[in-house]
């Protein structure tokens, strides 16, 4: 099968050469361009020769733990999927306050995985900046959302969000004063995700990280309704 001009890039970081070379070869029938590393050392040197615009990355390393290399790989707007045999509800949560953007447990499906790389990967096409120059800039206090570059800045400092975390603040800015509650957020902002209760939950998590990062007194345009939802206040 011939790849693709658009073949995007996978870093698989495992210490299971078994499970590196399983979805490498399951991925490359697909025509996505494959690199794998079996610790954190190696994945830190092939993330930056490789450049992949999506690393699935273990926990369980043997020289770190696959949390710090997903903060570090976040930091420079790569998608992460988590794919760790920690099943625990706060081993999960780790992963997303972390800035990963996906999680699957071991033992898994490859072609479950494959669709949630998919599914990530078109969610990072929607949002790259291929609207007319026009498009929108949102003012809101001392922030600046550029939906084109799919970025927030406070008196033009970048505010580091993933994603998602981009997604569902830009959505609430977008859709000002409703109370939104996390069932109507995830089928809104995350179509592909089930209703389970971690996934309610990863909407708090994000809603949390988004607050942290933008910081007081902006944060503010982000209010906990109690047993409802979410609402975005603007500014008068």
């Amino acid at each position: 099968m011939t790849p693709s001009v658009t073949t995007h890039k996978i870093l698989v970081v495992d210490d299971d050469a078994a499970i590196r070379q399983l979805i490498a070869r399951f991925l490359g029938y697909s025509s996505y361009q494959i690199e794998s590393a079996e610790n954190a050392a190696t994945a830190r040197q092939k993330f930056t020769e490789f450049g992949p615009d999506l690393v699935i990355l273990d926990v369980n390393l043997p020289d770190d733990s696959g949390f710090n290399l997903c903060k570090e790989m976040r930091g420079h707007q790569t998608l992460v999927l988590m794919l760790t045999s920690l099943t625990d509800r706060d081993d999960i949560l780790e992963g997303f306050e972390q800035g990963a953007d996906e999680y699957l447990t071991k033992p898994f499906d490859l072609e479950v995985l494959k669709a949630k790389i998919g599914a990530l990967l078109k969610r990072q096409r929607t949002a790259e900046p291929s609207l007319p120059l026009n498009s929108n800039l949102l003012k809101i206090g001392r922030l600046l959302v550029d939906n084109d570059r799919c970025e927030v800045t406070c008196e033009g400092e970048l505010v580091p969000l993933t994603l998602l975390e981009y997604e569902l603040f830009y959505f609430l800015a977008t859709h000002p004063e409703k109370v939104w509650g996390r069932k109507e957020l995830i089928t809104q902002v995350w179509a592909d995700q089930k209703n389970e209760d971690t996934v309610e939950r990863k909407v708090d998590v994000h809603i949390g990280q988004i607050r942290r990062k933008i910081g007081e007194p902006d944060n503010d345009c982000i209010r906990t309704i109690r047993g409802k939802g979410y609402v975005f206040e603007r500014s008068p």
